[in-house]
């Protein structure tokens, strides 16, 4: 996970209005998921279910290799392309790639300009670095999924250490290690991180 963290920097720098990324796609549902998007947006986007109707998604699941947004407005229907201008999301980019029976699909997006053909390019390269990770690999022991579905449900360091009789300083080496196996840099991204591979209750 380590190696995708690093990428995930990279695309960043790619598409800096934020992607969305869906990983190892097994009935319509992504085994993991990275979002960089305004939180305003992804907010705005699932509270009008606009996942059934978005161009991108529609285009990814279609169709394997790259789409510019801009070449798919016959596919938004319901204004999603449109809608995503708001927040900036002004230009952008689809990536869906398939090997090993796995399918992962990235949208892209760029406020100020189109993706160049080089820049496209390269990140369906990186896309194809990080669809390989092996990510059902990752696994926790019962106690380090106990810590982090504490955390999930509220708990603090504190509470979480006399609830698993432990010291506080043995709970910060825990997460120290579990960020490690899931290659994330703060608590928060490890819980998430959990949540999106189906590790907590």
């Amino acid at each position: 996970m380590e190696g995708i963290n690093h990428w995930l920097d990279v695309l960043k720098k790619l598409s800096p209005a934020g992607y969305a990324i869906a990983l190892h796609i097994e009935y319509n549902a992504p085994k993991l998921m990275f979002q960089t998007y305004p939180v305003e947006w992804i907010n705005y986007y699932e509270e009008n279910g606009f996942v059934l109707n978005d161009p991108v998604v529609l285009w990814g699941f279609n169709n394997f290799g790259t789409c510019r947004w801009s070449d798919m407005a016959a596919l938004d229907t319901k204004g999603v392309l449109q809608a995503s201008r708001t927040y900036d999301m002004n230009y952008g980019a689809v990536v869906s790639i398939d090997a090993g029976k796995k399918h992962s699909i990235g949208g892209f997006a760029r406020r100020d300009r189109e993706f160049t053909d080089a820049e496209i390019t390269e990140v369906e390269e990186i896309l194809k670095v990080i669809h390989k990770e092996e990510i059902s690999e990752i696994k926790l022991n019962e106690k380090q999924k106990d810590l982090l579905n504490m955390l999930a449900n509220g708990g603090r360091i504190e509470e979480v250490s006399k609830r698993m009789g432990v010291s506080v300083v043995t709970v910060k080496s825990q997460l120290t290690v579990i960020r490690l196996l899931l290659g994330t840099r703060t608590s928060g991204e490890a819980v998430q991180r959990a949540a999106d591979l189906g590790l907590l209750r």
